[in-house]
């Protein structure tokens, strides 16, 4: 049975594996996050993980937990969007359940793996199968378990976790995305593997890869480590994705605000990210700049928006519905179709939709199911 000692030389032959496939990966990771996010995912996490590298608090971490926790609060504070809190968490996690020891026993880490995908799972009301990180992340984590409970050496049982977690992310493709942003397309995150998914496995075939020092050179040989991405398989959407699509569904914010229907016009466009954003204009409060609501500024907002694919209108409450639904009942607003849907969070979802290229039945369809985000 190989002995692999799990203290900080090994830690941080993990961290420099995770820096090394992440920057190696990080077009395939953006290209896999074009056509069902907003293209930032493999920028994002390289410029994390360089980062964490070379963080002072990383540098004096001691113990292989404090080298864990400081690289999850380092993740947490440098990479965009959601992969921030999602990937901190999971290098947080693992830290607090390793504790303070100088080297822990292959059943610590089995249980610290454990302990972060059940916190992914809770912080984002993810479960196998809705195509996220935790489809590649939960068989990791069952697969390493089982191999140590089986009496399998640290080397076996890592190398069963990377094997999973590559085969957990590959089984994405086929699923329709039920959290995250690639949710708002609804059907069309079909046959696209979930980068959150995709990345996690890299991380997780690090972990085995430093159980030996050689790995590295074989790395195309193992089964936790994929052939680069050839030309072939980037998608069409994936390919036109960053690219200004005419024809798009635009969206109208209807707000008794100005400074309201602005600022949510403006998280939404920052959640788009470094894609286009699909047009969006704003009826917020009166011409005069006063609060309420007005059919003229409603019109002109609708006229602006429209690029030929149909306007996705939200309002905030009260007068600003009953202005939109009037100008619906006489058929000023031809191309525009109002949405049951909270302001905030509709609006999100409809620009961010609109913006991958959704229809106007999936911007429509996006806006709907922000009705049921459970904060709880």
């Amino acid at each position: 049975m190989t002995t692999v000692p799990l203290d900080i030389a090994f830690f941080r032959r993990f961290l420099d594996r995770a820096v090394e496939v992440v920057v190696a990966s990080a077009d395939h990771l953006t290209e896999l996050d074009a056509a069902i996010g907003d293209a930032d995912h493999g920028a994002n996490l390289k410029r994390g993980f360089t980062s964490a590298a070379g963080a002072e608090a990383v540098a004096a971490a001691g113990t292989p937990g404090a080298l864990l926790t400081a690289v999850g609060a380092h993740l947490t504070n440098t990479v965009g969007g959601a992969s921030g809190p999602l990937f901190g968490t999971v290098f947080r996690r693992m830290g607090k359940v390793l504790g303070e020891a100088a080297e822990v026993t292959p059943e610590a880490l089995g249980q610290g793996l454990a302990a972060a995908v059940r916190s992914v799972r809770r912080l984002g009301d993810s479960a196998p199968g809705d195509a996220t990180m935790v489809d590649a992340l939960q068989p990791a984590a069952d697969a390493l378990a089982a191999s140590l409970a089986d009496g399998g050496d640290v080397t076996a049982a890592l190398r069963a976790a990377a094997r999973a977690a590559v085969e957990g992310a590959e089984a994405t493709v086929p699923l329709r995305a039920r959290r995250g942003r690639a949710s708002y397309l609804g059907e069309r995150s079909v046959g696209h593997e979930d980068p959150g998914a995709a990345s996690s496995a890299l991380l997780v075939t690090a972990l085995y890869e430093a159980t030996d020092p050689e790995l590295a050179p074989r790395r195309q040989e193992e089964p936790g480590r994929r052939e680069e991405p050839q030309a072939a398989e980037v998608t069409p959407d994936a390919a036109s994705a960053p690219a200004p699509a005419p024809g798009r569904v635009g969206v109208v914010l209807v707000s008794h605000s100005r400074d309201l229907a602005a600022a949510t016009a403006g998280l939404a466009a920052a959640l788009v990210g470094t894609g286009d954003p699909a047009p969006v204009a704003l009826a917020g409060g009166l011409p005069d700049g006063g609060v309420g609501t007005s059919a003229e500024l409603v019109r002109t907002a609708v006229a602006e928006a429209g690029e030929g694919a149909g306007v996705v209108v939200l309002c905030d409450m009260g007068s600003a519905v009953l202005t939109v639904k009037s100008l619906l009942g006489t058929g000023e607003l031809a191309d525009a179709r109002l949405v049951d849907a909270p302001f905030v969070e509709g609006a999100v979802a409809a620009v961010v939709t609109a913006s991958a290229g959704g229809d106007l039945a999936a911007v429509l369809a996006a806006a709907e199911d922000a009705r049921t985000y459970r904060k709880l």
